[in-house]
């Protein structure tokens, strides 16, 4: 118990003790002092006619009546020193993004690609929300959960660069699962209301509108971020670009009038994505553009408010009253008609445990019994504060329009807020601004109730701009129907005569590829020829010197008869010899050189071979270097092993153990950086457990 703090909530009940003991100090002298007999008695016969233990006993029955009067007027002043909380209502929110990551998100319609804008887009959105739960889907042909619903955005945004289309385990554009996820996420969390945003460049209008609905009706509005053009662009892969089944190239181009109408379905807005904050001040999802349309959007702030000790004062009040049952039963009667607090009446059984405030408060504890707590509790205050949790904002204004304090006054600014009556709730804030000056959840909710109000201006005239915007754009669209479909003959004209000059060149290219063959074949036959042709020539030119051999042979043969036969003729037979011996000269001379450069490149040979020995036998002496001088430094390091194992023991054991370091130090480095793997193991195992039923969709 705080000293400090004990103070009555209701002092103005202790005025009721002056008349109170004025009354019992007159009684108390009549009963005593001012006794008729002590004013004609001698006071020494007093003792012989008066029995003073009867006059004392008198009394008792007024003093008992004294202390019950007294407890009983502080216990309706309400005696406290304990504080209890109150609620008081702000602005949180709970926001689940949906990314769209199927394969269409690759096209460059936005530059550099739609994903990469999106993922900029969520960037800037959660940098941007200061305050809120915040949860990440990814989706394709199934949804998955990247980030339930958390207060840290950090780790939402370090996990952006990791989401592609190649994570998913399958492809399409399931953007009904994605918001049916959303609604699973914003329902586990118990959250009553919610948003969802899909940022997507196209949905399965019939589901999508359906799922958006369901959700509506369960209080998460549904909004879109549309990503990409009308105009489109072809979607790129590894192979080129996706074509169907056809073989025509195929245009991913944005459906506004399809985003549209699941935004409309979910009670949301319909927002394309700009280069800007524009997109993000529209879809009103950043605590500067938070509006009051979330009763989700609640928290407990705790203002002073104080707990009331008064009803266990009463409890010491019976016995008391049971005292004086036999004598001075007015008193008592008189005693339990004055006022009590609420908390000291008695009802029911419940009753008799638990005032009804308390009852109430346990009530409002789960957010699903609120209107019963309203019921329930007796305090003004509290039973409002249970109306606005139940939605039921007009009877809370009603009863917050009776108190005059600034808390009230800015509990029913949020009330008139939620009925949309904006202007009624600018008077409150400012009526509560001028009671308590430096309230700045009412100078807050002043300034954002002022931009609802502008923009409810607004919106009605932009509704009444977007339906004259729409006739024309009716209009507009069935003559861009008609252009369109012009294009598309064009387009597939155009395809056509592509596909017959791609087989034209295709032909000419197979008729090029076989008139190169044959020129390769006639050269091939050419080159051919052109060795049997010159073998030819080698073994005619070795068939003549061979009949010039025999010749000179034959000669020498011829010259040697005529030697012998004509003895006379010496002179001429030793000048043949002697041309003889020239020509033998001249051929020995060319055997020689022959000879000479056949050992040339025998040399040369054997020196090449010689270097590449001497290259491969220094490689092996480097290495061996390199080996020996790593077993040096693992032996000066400290060794690993028990001080009673042998030199001889860690010198066994240190060189596969170096080598199995080694070897897992390459390994290392030759695992590649895939920080989108985990999310992608994940996704798979969460398809195959769940086993999605894929709808029929575009495999894009």
């Amino acid at each position: 118990m705080n000293w400090h703090d004990f103070h009555f909530i209701r002092p103005w009940w202790l005025l009721m003790l002056l008349p109170l003991t004025f009354g019992l100090l007159r009684l108390w002298h009549r009963q005593g002092g001012d006794s008729a007999w002590r004013k004609v008695v001698s006071p020494e016969l007093l003792p012989y006619l008066l029995m003073e233990e009867q006059g004392r006993l008198a009394r008792w029955p007024l003093v008992l009546a004294g202390l019950g009067f007294t407890l009983a007027v502080l216990a309706v002043a309400g005696p406290a020193w304990e504080r209890l909380p109150q609620p008081v209502f702000s602005k949180t929110s709970s926001l689940v993004i949906a990314l769209d990551l199927s394969t269409s998100m690759n096209a460059r319609d936005l530059k550099p690609s739609r994903l990469q804008q999106a993922r900029f887009k969520v960037e800037d959105i959660l940098k941007e929300r200061k305050e809120g739960q915040t949860a990440l889907i990814a989706f394709a042909g199934a949804p998955f959960t990247v980030s339930p619903l958390t207060d840290d955005a950090r780790t939402i945004i370090a996990q952006l660069p990791a989401l592609t289309p190649d994570i998913m385990p399958v492809q399409g554009s399931n953007t009904a699962g994605a918001i049916d996820l959303g609604v699973e996420l914003l329902q586990q969390a118990e959250q009553r209301q919610g948003r969802i945003l899909l940022v997507t460049d196209g949905v399965n209008t019939a589901a999508s509108v359906e799922a958006a609905r369901k959700a509506a009706q369960l209080g998460y509005s549904v909004s879109v971020l549309g990503v990409g053009t009308e105009q489109g662009a072809p979607i790129p892969t590894r192979q080129g670009v996706i074509k169907d089944a056809q073989g025509n190239i195929v245009i991913a181009k944005l459906d506004p009038a399809a985003l549209e109408e699941v935004a409309r379905a979910g009670q949301g807005r319909f927002v394309r994505l700009a280069l800007d904050a524009s997109d993000i001040a529209a879809l009103k999802l950043t605590d500067d553009a938070r509006d009051m349309e979330s009763a989700s959007r609640i928290s407990d702030k705790e203002v002073v408010r104080w707990k009331d000790m008064g009803p266990w004062l009463l409890l010491a009040v019976l016995p008391l009253a049971a005292l004086a049952f036999r004598r001075g039963v007015m008193i008592l009667a008189f005693v339990m008609v004055l006022p009590w607090p609420d908390g000291a009446q008695a009802g029911w059984w419940s009753d008799l445990w638990q005032r009804p405030d308390q009852q109430g408060q346990e009530l409002l504890m789960n957010q699903k019994q609120a209107a019963r707590a309203a019921e329930v509790f007796r305090d003004p205050d509290w039973k409002a504060s249970a109306l606005y949790r139940a939605g039921k904002y007009p009877e809370a204004a009603k009863l917050w329009k009776q108190e005059d304090s600034a808390e009230a006054r800015y509990n029913l600014g949020n009330a008139l807020a939620h009925e949309g009556k904006f202007k009624a709730a600018i008077a409150a804030y400012e009526d509560a601004l001028k009671k308590d000056p430096g309230y700045k959840d009412a100078r807050t909710n002043l300034e954002l109730v002022k931009k609802l109000l502008e923009q409810q201006k607004q919106q009605q005239k932009n509704q009444k701009d977007q339906k004259d915007q729409k006739d024309q754009k009716d209009q507009k669209d069935q003559k861009n129907q008609q252009n369109q479909q012009n294009q598309q003959n064009q387009q597939n004209q155009q395809n056509q005569q592509n596909q017959q000059n791609q087989q034209n060149q295709q032909n000419q290219q197979n008729q090029q590829n076989q008139q190169n063959q044959q020129n390769q074949q006639n050269q091939q036959n050419q080159q051919n020829q052109q060795n049997q042709q010159n073998q030819q020539n080698q073994q005619n030119q070795q068939n003549q010197q061979n009949q010039q051999n025999q010749q000179n042979q034959q000669n020498q043969q011829n010259q040697q008869n005529q030697q012998n036969q004509q003895n006379q003729q010496n002179q001429q037979n030793q000048q043949n010899q002697q041309n003889q011996q020239d020509q033998q000269d001249q051929q020995d001379q060319q055997s020689a050189g022959s000879e000479q450069q056949q050992e040339k490149d025998k040399d040369e040979k054997a020196r090449a071979r010689a270097r590449a020995e001497a290259a491969r036998k220094e490689e092996e002496r480097k290495a061996e270097e390199a080996r020996k001088a790593s077993r040096e430094e693992e032996q000066k390091k400290p060794s690993k092993q028990p001080p009673e194992m042998g030199q001889a023991s860690q010198g066994s054991q240190e060189k596969p153990l170096d080598e199995q370091a080694l070897s897992r130090d390459q390994w290392l480095k030759r695992i590649p950086d895939d920080p989108g793997g985990l999310l992608r193991r994940k996704f798979r195992y969460y398809y195959q457990r769940k086993h999605y039923d894929v709808p029929k969709q575009q495999p894009w």
